[in-house]
């Protein structure tokens, strides 16, 4: 017995063959080539957000030269107004040789640095604390503009395509990442940011004169210093009939008739130092 195919079935055997061919050569050859070419097209897209990006950051680099060197040029005018950074054996050293030079006695001496920088505002009914307010909320206000301006730079650059996260995206995904974070995260500064304080009590025993020309050479100092109180009061000490006062170390003197008690003024003042690394710079170079 004998099989024979007729014609129209030998027809419908090569139209099957061809499918199958063209359905192969389709998900193996062309297929492969169509994803890459699609992968190209989406990382071509992110490259061209970077260079948009890239090429406003270069539009604006001769201004930003401009406003860093006026900026270096007013950091380097004012920080001659402060200390450079003070050890507390410094500040006591500056302060009991002040007292010293104008014959007072230094009875307390409290001296408290901190590590971070100042955070100190100016007095609340000055004007100047109204422009530092207004100075803040200024930089809050245009980090917060420029950080949205981006966003939208990007999402507008990218169509407002969003990428599905499966197992045939997570190339392109990774592609897309690159232009997350091109302008960096704002950072938004104090106004005193490299501005240390150095919190000082102290106590002198004196001269009335004397005292009121101590709390005068600290409020006139070419140096910031703030005076953040001051208080007098009376206290009672022995001094010698010519003046010396008596050395607790010699009781010769207090049991003699040499002596006299007499009440003295004294002066409590708390001060805030200004500080600032003047040679920061450098110190960077040379790590």
């Amino acid at each position: 017995m004998k099989n024979s195919m007729s014609n129209s079935d030998k027809r419908l055997l090569l139209i099957m063959f061809l499918f199958v061919v063209i359905v192969g050569i389709g998900y193996w050859g062309v297929y492969p080539q169509i994803k890459n070419f699609i992968k190209l097209e989406k990382k071509i897209e992110n490259e061209e957000v970077k260079k948009s990006i890239n090429e406003q950051k270069v539009s604006n680099l001769i201004f930003v030269e401009a406003q860093c060197e006026e900026y270096e040029e007013k950091m380097a005018k004012n920080k001659d107004r402060f200390y450079d950074r003070l050890s507390e054996a410094d500040i006591d050293l500056m302060l009991t040789s002040k007292a010293i030079r104008n014959q007072l006695e230094s009875f307390n001496l409290d001296i408290q640095i901190s590590d971070q920088p100042s955070e100190r505002m100016a007095y609340k009914y000055a004007a100047l604390y109204n422009e530092q307010l207004e100075y803040k909320e200024s930089i809050k206000q245009a980090a917060e503009e420029e950080l949205n301006s981006t966003e939208n730079d990007i999402e507008e650059l990218t169509s407002g395509k969003k990428k599905k996260k499966n197992k045939d995206d997570d190339e392109d995904e990774a592609v897309l990442n690159e232009n997350v974070d091109l302008w960096g995260k704002s950072d938004v500064v104090g106004l005193n940011n490299d501005i240390y304080a150095a919190r000082v009590t102290m106590t002198l025993g004196g001269e009335r004169e004397d005292l009121e020309a101590f709390l005068k050479e600290i409020m006139e100092s070419d140096k910031e210093i703030l005076i953040t109180s001051f208080s007098w009061s009376k206290y009672r000490t022995q001094v010698l009939k010519d003046g010396a006062i008596v050395d607790e170390e010699n009781p010769e003197y207090v049991a003699s008739d040499l002596y006299e008690v007499v009440e003295m003024d004294s002066l409590t003042i708390a001060m805030e130092i200004y500080m600032c690394d003047k040679d920061v710079e450098n110190t960077e170079t040379e790590e």
